[in-house]
């Protein structure tokens, strides 16, 4: 068997490491000679056997793959964003660099391109039984720009997602920051996956004509987390204390906490916490009649402006 060889521009003492994952390291001969900037790297098996072949074959694939991703990516990453992203640039740019970078080393995300591509390796490693890697990625591109555009893709993807919520965020709170607040405090209790808002006096407040409009409008059924960020959007309380537990895993809470802001307090501890000391009432001393208008929609939120009525 002739010695395979692999090329790269990438010094000795930097892939040491990645050498060091061979399983079978004590029976590989591994040799390196410099021709100007490039490193050519030799690999073989001290006792033939066709049955190991095969496997070094595939040990040397996953070891240039390695070195691409380690030392290659990120040349290649901000190639293909300068092609098709050309108006992104700076601080973004290098998010984007860094999250593509994030995907390609999760072991999780495009798992099939990346077979592919570490197959197209294999096979010209089998065919040719020699890779420079700067001239393969220069000719033979394809199943690994592939796997770095959908990478991109994605990160693009979340990145304008991230946009759209921040600025969804900073709606909200101007809206709460420009309202009148209709009363000073709101409790949330929050056991499990029910959710109530209650007064200062631990009524329930009735947010039934909230839920009814956004059926109305939605003509489906909208998410008890909608019902609540509506209500109180509508209420704008001058303080929020949050009670109960699973809080810390609610996306609610979280929303609440960006939009509110200091205005949100979660409770350390009492009888509303504890639900064993303390009833809740089913009579409603606050009632809000609520009467619409003017109202605009910010992603599936209803956000109202409005005339509160509040009855005794």
């Amino acid at each position: 068997m002739e010695p395979i060889k692999i090329g790269s521009t990438v010094p000795v003492e930097k892939i040491h490491n990645i050498i060091e994952k061979f399983s079978f390291k004590k029976s590989l001969n591994i040799n390196y000679e410099v021709y100007n900037d490039r490193f050519v790297y030799s690999f073989m098996l001290d006792n033939r056997n066709p049955d190991s072949d095969i496997v070094l074959y595939n040990s040397i694939a996953n070891f240039v793959y390695d070195i691409i991703m380690d030392f290659y990516s990120n040349k290649i990453i901000d190639l293909r964003i300068n092609k098709f992203l050309y108006n992104i640039e700076g601080l973004k740019k290098s998010k984007v660099i860094e999250e593509v970078n994030r995907i390609l080393l999760d072991k999780k995300e495009f798992v099939y391109e990346k077979e592919v591509f570490k197959n197209d390796l294999l096979g010209y490693l089998i065919d040719n039984n020699t890779l420079i890697i700067d001239g393969y990625l220069a000719f033979r591109p394809k199943s690994f720009n592939n796997l770095i555009d959908k990478a991109i893709e994605k990160t693009v993807d979340k990145i304008y997602l991230i946009i759209e919520y921040n600025e969804y965020i900073d709606t909200l709170q101007f809206f709460v920051d420009t309202q009148y607040s209709q009363v000073e405090l709101v409790n949330i209790l929050i056991i499990k996956d029910n959710i109530q808002l209650l007064d200062s006096y631990n009524n329930k407040i009735n947010n039934k004509e909230i839920s009814g409009l956004l059926k109305e409008i939605f003509q489906e059924e909208v998410s008890e987390a909608d019902i609540i960020l509506s209500s109180l959007l509508a209420l704008a309380p001058q303080m929020i204390v949050i009670h109960g537990e699973g809080y810390e895993d609610s996306e609610l809470v979280l929303v609440l906490m960006e939009i509110f802001e200091n205005r949100v307090r979660i409770c350390s501890g009492c009888d509303l916490c504890a639900l064993n000391s303390i009833e809740i009432k089913n009579t409603e001393s606050w009632r809000y009649q609520l009467f619409f208008f003017d109202f605009f929609f910010i992603n599936d939120i209803i956000v109202e402006k409005k005339v509160v009525e509040v009855i005794n």
